[in-house]
């Protein structure tokens, strides 16, 4: 179950490595399966939905839709959409031998993104069940063969011909919850190719377990840029605080600069210059409308914003997946060879697009990249396309 997708082009820039998931979408209007298996309404739970038999009853149901879901596959495949380009990306983890392998794998590639598998024998392919009940969505998760992946599995001749080539090292936080022998080696190997290495926080729960953060702060030497929330962070740091004697210095950075003790250049160029400093580690914080703010951790804390634009409401379908579509507009834009800031602007432009969508499904249309932002003086100009639905009265702040 590996390979490319459809067309030609140029190989994988990007690696990203996740829980891959199949959605499986179906209607539940009367409530009758919520009630039948007594799970909790409208919130996120794991479910064996094998063993409980919930999959064969959702099976028997006539309309079933089947979306690529997880947060590290949502971002390669919203990669693959600013690209433009088939097989610029490549996603890897771990899938069950079973139809919603073949479902899951099949959808990734129509997107054009390249896929290698570790095939699972003995579990079944990751999944989450939505049951859609008018505005309620309650989602019943299996993790199944998306929480294995050993390093076996991914020092394959071919896993490092292409890991070799690639620009950038994509790790979300549920992976290395479950493979953190995996993740080292991964990020012992970026290091050794000089390949920036990214990281994803990923959730508030993961941050609470005492093991997760452990092994966060033996991953962030060898990190380039760590993504998360101010909630993530907020969460991160309290666990360290109250469970930890001692922490290295990177974390001590982590701290003063989340608490403020950063310094904002006065000079955009000395900022982007400072802060992209290739031997420094990044960290970039979302929180929700606020500005996104970034942190350079090394000798010297520096801070820089970006402001957060607003959104006209009416266009507003779905928030889900604006953070990993955030990731992906940083990404490309990092590998286009942008400033920090200028990342910053594409990955809020892409996350704004994204959230005019339903679910993580991509636009039909080609997207319009804001790429062309010139020097007028002091002061920066944007294109006539930057950001362009931004100027509604009638808007709202978009968590991110």
């Amino acid at each position: 179950m590996s390979g490319s997708g459809g067309g030609g082009g140029a190989g994988p820039v990007l690696a990203a490595f996740g829980n891959p998931l199949l959605d499986i979408i179906v209607e539940d209007v009367s409530g009758d399966l919520v009630k039948r298996f007594k799970l909790e309404c409208n919130v996120a739970q794991e479910v064996d939905t094998k063993g409980s038999g919930l999959s064969d009853e959702v099976l028997k149901k006539s309309s079933i839709s089947y979306v690529g879901g997880g947060c590290a596959l949502n971002s390669v495949r919203v990669f693959q959409w600013l690209s433009g380009v088939d097989n610029r990306s490549i996603f890897i983890g771990g899938l069950g031998r079973d139809d919603n392998g073949d479902v899951l794998d099949n959808l990734v590639k129509k997107d054009g993104v390249l896929t290698a598998f570790a095939i699972n024998e003995d579990l079944p392919t990751g999944h989450c069940i939505a049951l859609v009940n008018g505005d309620e969505r309650t989602l019943c998760a299996n993790l199944g063969a998306a929480a294995k992946y050993e390093t076996h599995d991914l020092w394959t001749e071919n896993n490092i011909a292409i890991l070799k080539e690639v620009k950038v090292i994509y790790v979300e936080g549920y992976f290395l919850s479950h493979s953190f022998e995996t993740t080292m080696e991964l990020a012992s190997f970026a290091r050794k190719h000089k390949i920036p290495f990214v990281f994803n926080l990923c959730g508030e729960y993961v941050c609470e377990d005492i093991t997760y953060v452990e092994n966060v702060i033996k991953v962030l030497p060898f990190l380039n840029f760590i993504f998360g929330n101010q909630s993530e962070f907020d969460v991160f740091m309290t666990t360290v605080e109250s469970k930890l004697k001692a922490f290295p210095e990177v974390i001590r950075n982590l701290h003063g600069s989340i608490r403020s003790e950063a310094k904002e250049p006065k000079d955009k160029d000395k900022e982007a210059t400072e802060l992209g400093d290739s031997t420094q580690l990044i960290a970039i914080v979302t929180d929700g409308c606020k500005p996104v703010n970034c942190y350079s951790l090394g000798d010297k804390l520096l801070k820089m914003s970006v402001e957060v634009p607003r959104v006209p409401k009416e266009v507003i379908k779905d928030t889900i997946g604006a953070g990993d579509s955030f990731i992906s507009g940083f990404i490309f834009a990092h590998l286009r060879g942008d400033s920090i800031r200028r990342c910053v602007e594409t990955a809020i432009w892409t996350s704004q697009q994204m959230i005019q969508q339903v679910g993580v499904t991509l636009p039909l249309k080609k997207p319009d990249i804001p790429v062309q932002i010139k020097e007028s003086g002091d002061s920066y100009t944007c294109s006539p396309t930057h950001f362009k639905i931004i100027t509604s009265q009638e808007s709202v702040k978009i968590n991110i």
